[in-house]
């Protein structure tokens, strides 16, 4: 089969320390149905044996790069630069399985209509194993809305992740690819961004697995903590747009703030979420709690 050195889609993939999973990882996203493809892997420092892993694998579409360990951000980023003038970029990680029709299913729909990008819909399970439970989905189907202009949505919660996504090239430059400031909550971030350029589409299907490793990102509740504090305040001005979302942010930080046992920055951010929603009783009483444990010390 001869390989086409302009895809359609490049699917980048950083790799950290994933010996164990990396090859089903890639393989998933080589067995796609939707053949026009490449898969630029980046080996972000790894000090397993996830580079061997990642050489083991015979098809012309794949190319493996190294880099110094500088997180996941810098790895995706550069996986971008390294890809070959693909129109549209798609992302996976290296422990997580794409069912065989993800791609085929969106790009279907992205060629009918002028999209900036596409998500699809995703299970977490402790595995790949298709007879092991469901633990969550994403999305929560009671978010509205979900396609067309979802930065309503979005500027609430986040509900998605980079692997569910499919992004326009030229949309991904003009933001300027993902925040190397950040090390958890990316995908938010960055979508706040790519949603506000054009409509985003949704294929209301779980075409995405992900298996929660014990060194995921989205376990480690300190870097999730101080993403959101960075996220609100670099999209605080967007976020405000929308009546009662601000102080939602707050009043969400200054509980996550109380149980990290830091309470006068969490008595901070509920003083901003009752200053933004001076009648709302649970955000007063929040207050007076987190102030008066601020005293004691």
């Amino acid at each position: 089969m001869s390989h086409n050195p302009t895809p359609r889609v490049s699917v980048v993939i950083p790799c950290y320390n994933r010996e164990d999973t990396v090859q089903e990882a890639v393989n998933s996203v080589l067995a796609q149905s939707f053949r026009d493809l490449e898969v630029v892997a980046v080996d972000d420092g790894s000090t397993d044996g996830t580079w061997d892993m990642l050489q083991q694998i015979d098809d012309p579409r794949l190319r493996c790069a190294r880099n110094p360990n500088k997180g996941v951000c810098t790895a995706r980023n550069h996986g971008v630069s390294l890809s070959n003038g693909a129109p549209w970029i798609a992302f996976q990680d290296s422990d997580d399985i794409w069912l065989p029709q993800k791609l085929e299913q969106q790009m279907a729909r992205l060629a009918r209509a002028d999209f900036v990008a596409s998500y699809c819909g995703m299970q977490v399970k402790a595995d790949a194993d298709p007879e092991t439970p469901v633990q969550d989905r994403f999305p929560d189907p009671a978010i509205s809305p979900l396609d067309g202009d979802i930065l309503p949505s979005l500027a609430r919660r986040s509900f998605l992740s980079t692997q569910m996504l499919v992004i326009r090239r030229d949309v991904f430059d003009a933001v300027g690819g993902f925040d190397t400031a950040l090390q958890a909550l990316v995908d938010w971030e960055l979508m706040l961004r790519v949603a506000g350029q054009g409509a985003v589409d949704f294929v209301d299907q779980d075409l995405v697995v992900q298996r929660m490793s014990d060194n995921s990102i989205t376990r480690n509740a300190a870097k999730r903590l101080a993403a959101q504090a960075y996220i609100l305040d670099k999209h605080h001005a967007l976020i405000a747009q929308y009546p009662g979302v601000l102080a939602h942010h707050h009043h969400r930080l200054a509980g996550a703030y109380r149980m990290a046992g830091e309470f006068a920055t969490a008595a901070t951010h509920a003083r901003s979420a009752l200053g933004q929603a001076p009648a709302n009783l649970k955000y007063l009483l929040n207050t007076l709690y987190l102030q008066g444990r601020a005293r004691l010390g």
